[in-house]
């Protein structure tokens, strides 16, 4: 086995010609091993001006341009990133923890996102109507806000970078990227990539930081159009604070505490393959993950014993060497710590460990890793039914009647997605309706797809992401009313 390599990437503030401008800077450390992986720029108040102005003058000039050449440099500049996978995923494998061949693989979908979208940028219409007079006309069409700030997490921090990125600059927007301080090292070389890939300078530019002012300072600008964000629900909300004097248009995707739920006649191989790859996948950081499993009580012990084997048989390691197993370390020593604790709080209270809890050998010692993990008898007085754990935990409950899962499914403050696994159709359509989610998967767990609409309910989110509909959020309708005289 080689050695691991620690390349030392730098990520400077991508400003136009002013990207290499000496800022001071921060260490990014791999949570696999603790060492020094990158750097970054710590940006300073001056810099949101000249991002704020650089946008501004570059939105002027990518709005102008007919449709078909905004669809055109799209696809140019994400034909280069992808020339760049290999580079850019072993960033984020070394930053965030994620498998690499998970990694290149999201910098491949990311592009994938932003191609859906390119397509889309020829296809915002307008509308005519119908009038009160015959010299009248009624003309509906839609323009572009501005300048967009993105605000991304640490989590995927590529896929859902281009969420916002692919609908904002298909619609002739351009967008300021401030990533977490946790992961800023990939998302720096993707836009960078795009740049190469022959953007406008400015279109895109990228501010990093720890300082919190300096997000609130975008937020709060005045020339900045519109915020799209995805991170928790307490920072959602806090930004919706901020956004919500100046009305700002504003889209949010957060928190959830997603059930799943599986019925008596279910195929249950088939859902235990599906429940642990959701529970457990990039170690069950992910907004979407399932956090809480209601099982039919006839069934509850065979399929908590397949998904318990499929997590034994889940392989750990730093995701660098060897490139291809299914789990890495979690990314912050904070998520590792919440877990735990979630853990020894339903252990406390009675639940009983079926498998995982606790960190596997044979691994750094510096490294945040954890097992996936499965929890039998827990009930709603513990913390794993009640919070979002944000890490690899399975804990399961036993219901007696359907209508009893349903209401215990939607006993949350979240809506974000939910799981479902029957074979019976009336029951998929009656019970997909009845779920507070504004996502629904049945026997399957692909939620997140281009052409679906991702639309948070309740404390989960605001506005939508995904979807030809996702476009909207980046466009103002402007009605044209006319009147025309008579030909003479």
């Amino acid at each position: 086995m080689n050695p691991r390599p620690a390349p030392l990437y730098a990520a400077s503030l991508l400003l136009g010609s002013a990207a290499c401008e000496a800022v001071r800077s921060a260490e990014v450390r791999s949570p696999a091993t603790g060492a020094v992986v990158g750097t970054y720029a710590l940006a300073e108040a001056r810099h949101v001006e000249q991002a704020v102005s650089l946008a501004e003058t570059a939105f002027r000039a990518w709005s102008a341009l007919v449709a078909q050449e905004r669809e055109s440099r799209l696809r140019k500049a994400t034909a280069h990133v992808r020339t760049k996978a290999a580079e850019i995923g072993r960033l984020m494998a070394l930053e965030q923890g994620k498998p690499l061949a998970q990694s290149q693989a999201e910098v491949i979908g990311a592009c994938d996102t932003i191609d859906y979208y390119a397509a889309e940028a020829v296809r915002i219409e307008g509308s005519t109507n119908p009038t009160e007079k015959g010299d009248l006309r009624s003309i509906v069409i839609r323009q572009p806000l501005g300048v967009v700030v993105a605000i991304t997490p640490w989590n995927y921090p590529l896929a859902l970078l281009s969420w916002k990125l692919g609908p904002a600059l298909a619609a002739g927007c351009s967008v300021i990227v401030k990533p977490t301080p946790v992961t800023p090292l990939s998302p720096h070389a993707f836009c960078k990539a795009l740049g190469e890939g022959g953007l406008p300078e400015g279109l895109v530019c990228f501010l990093t930081g720890e300082d919190v002012t300096i997000g609130q300072a975008l937020v709060t600008h005045p020339r900045v159009a519109k915020i799209a964000f995805t991170g928790s629900t307490a920072t959602g909300r806090t930004l919706m604070r901020l956004a919500g004097p100046l009305l700002k248009k504003i889209t949010l995707e957060l928190g959830g505490h997603c059930p799943a739920i599986v019925c008596e006649d279910a195929d249950l191989p088939a859902a235990a393959k599906a429940i642990a790859y959701k529970a457990f996948r990039n170690m069950g950081q992910s907004c979407s993950s399932i956090n809480r499993i209601y099982a039919h009580h006839t069934i509850i012990e065979r399929l908590i014993a397949l998904v318990a084997a499929e997590g034994r048989a889940m392989t750990i390691g730093d995701g660098i060497e060897p490139p291809n197993v299914d789990l890495g370390p979690m990314t912050t020593a904070g998520t590792l710590a919440k877990v735990q604790a979630h853990v020894a709080d339903a252990l406390s209270k009675g639940a009983t460990l079926v498998s995982g809890g606790s960190a596997p050998t044979g691994l750094p010692a510096g490294g945040h890793y954890y097992q996936p993990t499965v929890l039998s008898h827990v009930t709603h007085a513990m913390l794993v039914m009640r919070e979002e754990t944000f890490g690899p935990v399975a804990p399961f409950m036993a219901y007696q009647d359907l209508e009893q899962a349903i209401q215990w499914a939607n006993d949350t403050e979240y809506g974000l997605c939910a799981y479902l696994f029957t074979r019976d159709l009336g029951r998929t359509l009656r019970v997909s309706e009845r779920l507070d989610s504004g996502s629904v998967c049945v026997n399957h767990v692909a939620v997140n797809t281009s052409y679906g609409p991702y639309e948070g309910w309740k404390s989960s989110g605001f506005g939508v992401e995904l979807g030809r509909c996702a476009i909207d959020e980046y466009l103002h309708r402007k009605h044209i009313k006319i009147a025309v005289p008579a030909c003479s």
